[in-house]
């Protein structure tokens, strides 16, 4: 049994966790929710001994002591597992694995990779760099890496982000076993409810730093919510724009296109997309959709082809001539490749807008506070930021008169408030005129938030659906591999091809 008494975390006047007490039992799963900065994170780092709270007490095994190290932590079976992987992307898979571990043969460590993933129902290549995993592998990998540790209790922040349904099934299944026959304890924090619902014997709800309800079996739905955010909740989302208000030119023409990243390629590839136009990418794990958003943008190659944006022609697809041109990419995985985890916000912002001299103090209260409502003092490090406010820094980084977006997983790690706040904003970005691609594992938020759908299946793109086509099953059958016609013909009808 695990006991946090009195946890207080405070970073100058902000109280990350303000008295927050909690009992933690062998043998069961807890979620832990509660919006963006409501102190989630900040208690599980307490937990997993990579943070020192500020004043209260933890009991281990029968033991209080004021706070743990991430060595003393692990000791106890205390193991986390991040939203951003704590990982060296450019050492091999099997050497990941073993950081921590006694040391052992490479063969030996083979071997308990493949018992391992076995169970988690994975697949990983020990000699394979870990840069070349998706950011749902890399977490997977990890899982792994602190079961073979011994962790007893297991902190699993947004576990599902990333992967695919049969992934999170399999995951879930596990978790289970855990519990149930070894009397682990899991801690899920979440922001999908229907996952706390699912799995939690217990539901601990923060709000802006307390503890403020502890549900158990049955939910009621209503009560948390409003638990959760208060009058937030009452909001709504923005339609998509209206592409008829839209001047008839093309914003991206794709020509023979061909990407090859480090692990594969793609093309020929001949698509057009609009101004204002919401495109949702939709395919598992692998299939394409991240060399596709990268190689528009220019992170990886363009062997073939051509790109052509706003009238003109691009026969190298090189990043920097993209991004003046106004193209930009937000990446899933924020801190490895997005921003600069040991620089302040201001610094950030002054990265961000080199044109802007002097005291950006009132452009960053504009920009970032009543914007996006990150409530982040500028002297911040983005390392301290939660997942969400992470987030909320790289929308305010976008120049306004950018033209094409390109979002891997635009709402990863936000709660339902803040989901619906950057939507609205990608919404009115989109009125105004910019084109907006994105790929989300969430396939009801692609299927919600987009006017038109590519589906990528193999390593290929499998169909382009419009709105009015574009249902659960359609999208699905073409996601596992049904050919397009086939599926088109069986879901819409013999009129569409």
């Amino acid at each position: 049994m695990i006991v946090l008494n009195d946890i207080h975390k405070h970073y100058g006047r902000v109280r990350a966790n303000d008295g927050i007490s909690l009992t933690l039992e062998p043998g069961r799963i807890y979620a832990l929710v509660g919006e963006n900065g409501a102190g989630k994170s900040t208690l599980m780092r307490v937990l997993a001994g990579h943070t020192r709270p500020t004043s209260g007490t933890l009991t281990m095994s029968g033991k209080e002591i004021s706070y743990l190290t991430p060595a003393l932590a692990r000791e106890y079976g205390v193991g986390m597992l991040y939203q951003d992987p704590l990982d060296f992307p450019a050492m091999p898979v099997w050497e990941n694995f073993q950081l921590g571990a006694p040391k052992r043969s490479k063969k030996e460590v083979i071997d308990i990779i493949g018992e391992l993933s076995f169970r988690l129902d994975a697949c990983f290549l020990p000699d394979e760099p870990v840069s070349s995993l998706t950011v749902g592998e890399r977490q997977l990998l990890e899982l792994l890496r602190l079961l073979d540790l011994g962790a007893t209790t297991l902190i699993l922040d947004e576990p599902t982000t990333g992967i695919t349904p049969e992934q999170k099934q399999d995951l879930f299944d596990l978790l289970m076993k855990l519990a149930r026959e070894d009397q682990h304890t899991v801690i899920l924090v979440t922001h999908k409810l229907s996952e706390a619902y699912e799995m939690a014997d217990a539901i601990f709800i923060m709000r802006q730093g307390k503890l403020v309800s502890t549900m158990e079996p049955p939910y009621d739905e209503k009560r948390l919510v409003n638990l959760m955010f208060g009058e937030a909740a009452n909001g709504t989302i923005d339609d998509l724009p209206e592409l008829s208000a839209q001047p008839q030119t093309t914003r991206l023409v794709m020509e023979d296109t061909h990407f090859a990243g480090p692990k594969y390629s793609m093309g020929p590839m001949n698509f057009t997309a609009k101004p204002g136009e919401c495109i949702g990418l939709a395919g598992l794990d692998g299939s394409g959709q991240e060399l596709f958003l990268r190689g528009l943008c220019g992170l990886d190659r363009m062997p073939g082809g051509s790109i052509t944006l706003d009238d003109t022609n691009y026969r190298s697809n090189d990043f920097n001539t993209l991004r003046k041109a106004g193209v930009q990419f937000v990446p899933a995985d924020r801190l490895e490749m997005a921003l600069f985890p040991e620089l302040n916000l201001m610094e950030h912002i002054k990265l961000a807008f080199p044109d802007r001299k002097g005291d950006l103090t009132e452009f960053y209260d504009s920009q970032c506070v009543e914007c996006f409502n990150l409530r982040a003092h500028p002297d911040t490090n983005a390392s301290e930021l939660s997942g969400g406010n992470q987030q909320r820094l790289l929308l305010s980084l976008i120049p306004d008169d950018a033209k094409l977006l390109l979002m891997e997983h635009p709402t990863r790690g936000l709660d339902a408030g803040s989901a619906r706040q950057v939507w609205n904003h990608l919404k009115g970005r989109c009125r105004d005129g910019a084109s907006l691609i994105y790929f989300s594992p969430d396939l009801d938020e692609v299927l919600e938030h987009s006017h038109r759908v590519i589906v990528f299946y193999d390593r290929a793109i499998a169909g382009i659906v419009d709105r009015e086509h574009a249902t659960m099953e359609v999208v699905g059958a073409l996601m596992a591999g049904k050919p397009y016609d086939e599926v088109m013909k069986k879901y819409i009808g013999e009129d569409v091809a």
